[in-house]
């Protein structure tokens, strides 16, 4: 699975580097302290799930050891390579081309010390989180960020924002490759399965928060929303083409996201 662009990664970077909760980030920070591997010559594993280009390695690098070993997943060979190009030549780096829809074990399948992924767990389905919080290697913590929340704000507002917003999430729960998605309702579920096994969970909001000078990116949300509400019918075309072009007219959006830290029992 991929299926985005490495134009849409990098537009949004920015807004996924800014939103990212600096809460989670410190504990991040805390649990690698924790865990003495300066004393003990082993740098830290991480294994990036879902890597595209490798913006999560580039938000959490300047905060963790220099000796840390990433391992970079996507299915996109493209992406993959792209990642390693935008990559510090003294980056420790590994990557690996995986369809996470049906072979996630084979990415998991190595020591870690922290699993990672962004902007991942709203397109899986209930079945597909079972299996990762199965499969998790022993003592990983896992980092799950900028999940999708269902929360969004778009001003000035047209008339039919309520309804496209239902159509939307409607659209978010079909099949994205990995059975019904959980759509907004992903990262509660997620916290709700991690207590439920006993792992200590910390979850955080990670809103977007856009203004005139994100507008190629309001743009950007505006015509996806578009397509994907488009297809639900949902709208008639006349009332669909002046909500769209509100969209991308707005000049203050909010979408909702939340981080999930969570550690093992």
């Amino acid at each position: 699975m991929s299926g985005f662009s490495s134009d849409w990664l990098a537009l949004r970077e920015v807004a996924d580097r800014s939103a990212r909760s600096r809460l989670l980030i410190a504990q991040i920070c805390e649990f690698v302290a924790s865990r003495d591997l300066g004393v003990l010559e082993t740098p830290l594993r991480i294994t990036d799930l879902g890597c595209g280009t490798g913006a999560t390695l580039r938000a959490l690098e300047p905060y963790l050891p220099a000796q840390t070993h990433w391992h970079l997943v996507d299915n996109d060979a493209d992406l993959l390579d792209r990642a390693r190009a935008m990559a510090r030549p003294e980056q420790m780096l590994s990557v690996q081309q995986v369809d996470l829809a049906t072979d996630v074990h084979e990415a998991l399948a190595r020591p870690v010390d922290l699993v990672t992924a962004s902007a991942l767990i709203d397109l899986v389905s209930l079945a597909w989180l079972e299996r990762l919080l199965d499969l998790m290697p022993a003592g990983a913590a896992l980092y799950l960020a900028l999940t999708y929340d269902g929360h969004e704000l778009w001003a000035p507002a047209d008339a039919a924002e309520p309804q496209a917003l239902r159509a939307f999430a409607a659209h978010m729960s079909g099949d994205k490759g990995f059975g019904p998605a959980l759509g907004g309702a992903a990262a509660e579920t997620l916290a709700t399965m991690l207590a439920s096994r006993g792992w200590i969970v910390h979850a955080a909001e990670s809103p977007w928060e856009l203004g005139p000078t994100e507008r190629a990116l309001i743009e950007a949300l505006a015509d996806g929303a578009a397509a994907a509400v488009a297809e639900t019918g949902a709208l008639a075309p006349a009332a669909h083409g002046a909500w769209h072009g509100a969209r991308r007219r707005a000049t203050r959006v909010e979408i909702g996201h939340r981080d999930i830290l969570a550690f093992p029992p």
